[in-house]
């Protein structure tokens, strides 16, 4: 007997067959999700969230909006308890279009991020690294580790891959996990410039424990490649961020 054979349903079929009768203008728990957490990541601090306001602001019925708010809270993104209601977690923006020291990724005076080190040395051989950076053969590479905080906070890793040069690797204070203020600093290397691809991974089991997610927590994913006048590569930074507190700005504009 010869199997019968269904076809695929197309994507706008589906999306019909599971669409509610709207009884407000946002009945997609979808779409009101990605509003909601966009509008929470692009505030300012922590943000008391009052159901009822939340209703009449997404437009969106109580069972969504507490749908919502459940998956909110189970992102990370939120707190809610009995008695001290639900209340956002403030995110830290990072300007992708902003060259700037990791101090300054939030952009605002309130919110303080740094890079604690936990562990730098010196590289002879990797040889992938020393090839993106398109090294002499006498040249080394210094690596540093080190932990993005948000006061207390642990935010994420960061992986820090430093050219140097063979007269510039003696004598030198490893006190500065910022590779941008490292090069600047303790090199006399002036960046002018940089390279970013942000992606996404699953915490694994170090990263987990690290910056206090669940182990395969979503993670974002964010690589630097930081250039000089000349547009040698100095550094490859790669980062491995929380997902529930890193959001990322930049502004575009269209030529004329």
């Amino acid at each position: 007997m010869r199997p019968s054979l269904t076809r695929p349903v197309r994507p706008e079929t589906l999306y019909q067959r599971n669409r509610q009768t709207p009884d407000r203008l946002n009945n997609s728990l979808r779409r009101t999700y990605d509003l909601l957490r966009s509008t929470l990541q692009n505030g300012h601090g922590d943000q008391f969230l009052v159901e009822g306001e939340l209703i009449d602001a997404l437009s969106a019925s109580r069972n969504t909006v507490r749908a919502v708010l459940q998956q909110l809270a189970k992102d990370g993104l939120v707190t809610r308890s009995p008695k001290r209601g639900t209340r956002s977690a403030a995110a830290v923006k990072l300007r992708i279009n902003q060259l700037s020291p990791v101090r300054e990724f939030g952009g605002d005076a309130s919110i303080r991020t740094e890079l604690k080190t936990l562990e730098y040395r010196t590289l002879g051989g990797l040889r992938l690294v020393r090839e993106r950076l398109r090294l002499p053969p006498d040249w080394t590479v210094l690596m540093i580790e080190s932990l993005l905080m948000q006061d207390t906070q642990p935010l994420g890793i960061s992986v820090s891959y430093i050219a140097m040069h063979p007269d510039q690797s003696r004598d030198l204070e490893f006190n500065e996990p910022d590779p941008l203020l490292f090069l600047e600093r303790q090199l006399d290397v002036k960046i002018t410039g940089s390279r970013t691809t942000i992606g996404a991974t699953a915490a694994d089991e170090q990263s987990a424990a690290l910056v206090g997610v669940v182990l395969g927590a979503p993670m974002i994913f964010l690589e630097d490649i930081l250039e000089d006048a000349s547009g040698q590569p100095r550094a490859l930074s790669q980062f491995r961020m929380r997902s529930d507190r890193i959001a990322f700005t930049a502004c575009a504009s269209r030529s004329a």
